[in-house]
Formats: C-alpha cells, structure tokens, sequence
C-alpha cells in the first residue's frame, strides 16, 4: 500500500503544474506567434510566464510535501538533496513539456485554441512527467512506477487522470481562468 500511495503522491508536481501555469501565465507566448504553415506554432495559450511560473511552483509544492510526509513516504528518496531538486523539476517541467508538445500537435491536427481532444489533453502532460523523469533519473522512476506496487500507482495515475482533469478544468472554468471547460 506505501508503494501505491508513494507513486500517486510522487506524481502530484506533475498534475498541478498544468494548473498553477494558468494560474501564473499570460504575457509573451512561447512562440513569438509565429506560425508553421498555415497555423501558429504552438498559439497564445502557451507563455513563458506560465511554463516558468507553472514548473518552478509546482516544483516548490513538490519541496513541501518532500519535507512534510517525508517520515512517512518515502516520495523522492536520496542522500544527495540535488537529487530530488532534480526529480522535482522534471515531473513539473515534463509536464509542462509535455503539455507544450501536445498543442505543438493539436495546431498541426488544425485544432484551434482550446479545442477539446480527449485523449492528447489528458495524457500529453503524463507522456512528458514520465519521460523527461526517466531521462534524468530512470532509477528514481523504475523504483517508483515500475517496481513493487508502483505499477498500481501507475495504473492510478492514467486511470484517474481523466476525472482529474475534468474536474480541475471545471473549476478553472468556472473561476473564470479557463475560458472552456475542458
């Protein structure tokens, strides 16, 4: 059950970065508007305000549950502190990247801005937690998602997703900081 539970609390950094990047985004986007082919690289949804202000942020939550259930669970054990900045910083970043990465192929599929496309929206940002985590500490990532339990977690994790972000969206939608409520 620690394994379980280890996995899915691991993986909070990612699931808020989405929303705390809305929440601090706006200003210049990422791609300067500049287009590739007929449509925008990416669009006006995706800022260096809210890649920065998401990853860095989600990551500091990330640091508070790392010292606050750190008796208990065992989220990103290791000696070297270093370590766990950088899993940190990858799970947020990741998915952010992730996130990114999924509007550079909704903008190349001729979706407009804030179209809903139900799978790409729900586990672009799981894809890029997991990948860019993987390229930076794979043992971290084995050991927690893989081994064991953490499999379970996993399962979880991509499930569960889907409700999750229904939910969150919802909420945003309705606090006014999402115009749709996908």
């Amino acid at each position: 059950m620690i394994e379980i539970l280890t996995a899915i609390l691991a993986f909070i950094p990612a699931m808020i970065a989405n929303s705390l990047a809305v929440v601090f985004g706006g200003g210049p986007p990422i791609d300067a508007g500049k287009k590739l082919g007929e449509n925008r690289i990416l669009g006006d949804g995706k800022t260096w305000r809210g890649l920065f202000g998401g990853g860095i942020s989600a990551a500091i939550v990330g640091l508070v549950l790392y010292f606050l259930l750190r008796p208990f669970f065992p989220l990103y054990p290791s000696p070297l502190f270093y370590k766990t900045l950088m899993i940190l910083f990858s799970l947020s970043f990741g998915s952010l990247l992730g996130d990114i990465g999924g509007s550079f192929v909704k903008r190349r599929r001729d979706l407009p801005r804030g179209e809903n496309s139900p799978v790409l929206d729900r586990y672009d940002f799981v894809l890029g937690a997991f990948l860019l985590t993987s390229l930076t500490r794979p043992d971290w990532m084995i050991r927690t998602y893989f081994e064991g339990n953490g499999w379970i977690g996993t399962l979880i994790i991509i499930l569960g997703i889907p409700l999750l972000h229904r939910g969150v969206n919802i909420i945003g939608y309705k606090m006014g900081l999402k115009e749709e409520p996908w």
